[in-house]
């Protein structure tokens, strides 16, 4: 449930707002951007996207017995905006400010979700975090305004895919701790360069009440992928004042991030949720190439020189046998006189029975690709035979 922690009334909200032009007041209990569930009680609040505007159910809402915000000049039980949005991210701030809990605000390239889920996993019940794919301009203030009170500890992902996403956020919010896990060219067919990428994803570092509050995954330099994330959550557990040994840590990660699928006495292991030429170099070095098989999908969004970044993962790869799907490794695949190189086209011609096999032998099958990809439907071959 979404909500502003506290009893408000319609008047009061507006006042935080600066538009003081309500007609007939009401207790808001709840905030609701379905307009089918708005009820009395309900604050309704119309998201405009890409291809909607929920504007066009203001009045239907207000007929409920809801209140509303809206651009639009309706008045009734009603706050009437300039922006809708830039209002409600003044409701997140104000919520923020009434909590008193830390604020940690997370965003990179790759990696935020884990580093979510780690830190979600350390800090325990007293921590509310991002719902899985919820980071983006509206999944920001899903978490922060579906915060229970009395949260301790807030930990929010931070999704972004064009220039200027976060220019609005910067303004409005604030955060305890701001964590960037690291910078590639991810999404280059809207960021154009990874400067863009660069220069979006640190205009967060502006909502630090202490600038100093920085961790920078940049700056940790560790080949192994978990030990650099737990030199994030180390740097991040100490700006928060939380003195907790990492040693002995112990965190499995959640579906097609790395967790690890047990199957005909060996192992899966699970990367299909998304995939970034450093991460897939960087698991899948992880592995033993004797004793584990890839199965790599296309990875998306890489700009101009796709082919050649496609080309380096498997250069970099060389020493494991590898099955690749997708028309970029298709392409690219032609070019590399390698013998441990496979294609498969689709589910038809998936090497279903002779990863099977090498499962029973002892051998390790590893999947990983972009979600347009859809690695986790080869894998569930494995899983449903």
């Amino acid at each position: 449930m979404y909500s502003l922690n506290e009893n408000k009334s319609l008047r009061e909200l507006s006042q935080i707002l600066g538009f003081e032009n309500v007609q007939t007041d009401a207790n808001i209990e709840r905030i609701v951007f379905d307009s089918r569930i708005a009820r009395k009680g309900d604050l309704f609040i119309p998201l405009k996207g890409k291809n909607y505007d929920a504007e066009i159910y203001v009045e239907e809402v207000l007929k409920k017995g809801a209140s509303v915000i809206t651009k639009q000049k309706i008045f009734g039980s009603s706050i009437v905006v300039d922006d809708v949005y830039s209002s409600l991210l003044d409701i997140c701030a104000n919520k923020l400010i009434k909590n008193k809990g830390k604020v940690i605000f997370i965003t990179g390239s790759y990696g935020k979700t884990t580093i979510k889920d780690m830190l979600k996993s350390l800090l325990g019940d007293k921590c509310h975090a991002s719902k899985d794919n919820e980071n983006n301009e509206f999944g920001i203030p899903f978490t922060i305004l579906s915060m229970p009170k009395n949260t301790e500890y807030l930990v929010v992902e931070c999704g972004a895919r064009n220039i200027g996403d976060f220019d609005l956020i910067s303004e409005k919010l604030y955060c305890d701790v701001f964590i960037l896990t690291a910078i590639a060219s991810n999404h280059l067919s809207t960021f154009k360069n990874i400067e863009n990428i660069s220069k979006t994803k640190l205009k967060l570092k502006e909502c630090l009440k202490d600038k100093d509050n920085f961790v920078d995954g940049r700056e940790i330099k560790n080949k192994n992928i978990f030990e650099k994330n737990k030199g994030i959550i180390q740097r991040t557990l100490t700006l928060l004042s939380i003195d907790k040994d990492l040693k002995e840590f112990i965190f499995t990660p959640t579906a097609g991030r790395g967790n690890v699928i047990k199957l005909h006495g060996s192992e899966i292991i699970d990367q299909t949720y998304n995939a970034h030429p450093d991460t897939v170099i960087a698991t899948a070095m992880e592995e033993d190439s004797n004793n584990t098989i890839l199965v790599l999908g296309d990875m998306a969004e890489l700009g101009e020189d796709e082919n050649k970044k496609h080309e380096n993962v498997l250069n970099h790869l060389a020493d494991f046998q590898i099955f690749l799907t997708g028309k970029i490794f298709k392409e690219v695949s032609k070019k590399i006189f390698n013998k441990n190189l496979n294609f498969f086209e689709n589910k038809q011609d998936f090497p279903k029975n002779y990863l099977i096999k090498q499962l029973k032998a002892g051998k390790k099958v590893y999947f990983k690709g972009s979600r347009s990809s859809k690695m986790e439907t080869y894998l569930e071959l494995l899983i449903n035979d």
